[in-house]
């Protein structure tokens, strides 16, 4: 009987539309010719289901797909939910420096400055520049919020 069902399953794919049957779809085709073999089906019925167990392998990865897409997405929203809070509270922290710490601080970070190229947009020495930083740094460390602090740390 199996090698009947073979030969049957051999012309299904040259009639369908689809791909040819993966080896878990084959699987569950054989296990209902089996659990039917006392009633001997016939090729249409065998085509039949071949085409239903396709259908629902279709249906399955189709709402794989769907489920991974909708993941991805509320993944990106949190992300991007996280990422605006966080950038409201630096900017919150920036307004409360003085106007040489935030310069420095955004010519450093934002524009990624070395400290030569720093001490250049400031007019000063890069030694003066690297004090400039660190001070600027430390003002940014004292007005951070605590939460913002410890998700950096963790």
């Amino acid at each position: 009987m199996r090698t009947s069902i073979l030969e049957d399953l051999d012309v299904y794919p040259r009639t369908s539309r689809r791909p040819s049957t993966t080896p878990s779809t084959a699987k569950s085709l054989f296990r209902l010719a089996w659990q039917k073999s006392e009633l001997h089906p016939g090729i249409g019925w065998l085509l039949a289901t071949a085409r239903n167990v396709v259908g629902n392998e279709y249906k399955a990865r189709e709402r794989s797909q769907m489920l991974q897409e909708r993941l991805q997405q509320e993944a990106m929203a949190a992300e991007s939910e996280h990422n605006t809070n966080e950038r409201a509270l630096v900017a919150q922290v920036l307004e409360q420096l003085s106007e040489k710490e935030r310069e420095v601080l955004m010519l450093s970070y934002w524009d990624d400055l070395t400290t030569i190229e720093l001490a250049e947009a400031l007019g000063c020495s890069p030694t003066a520049a690297g004090v400039r930083l660190h001070r600027a740094r430390k003002s940014f460390a004292k007005h951070i919020p605590a939460q913002l602090a410890q998700e950096r740390t963790a």
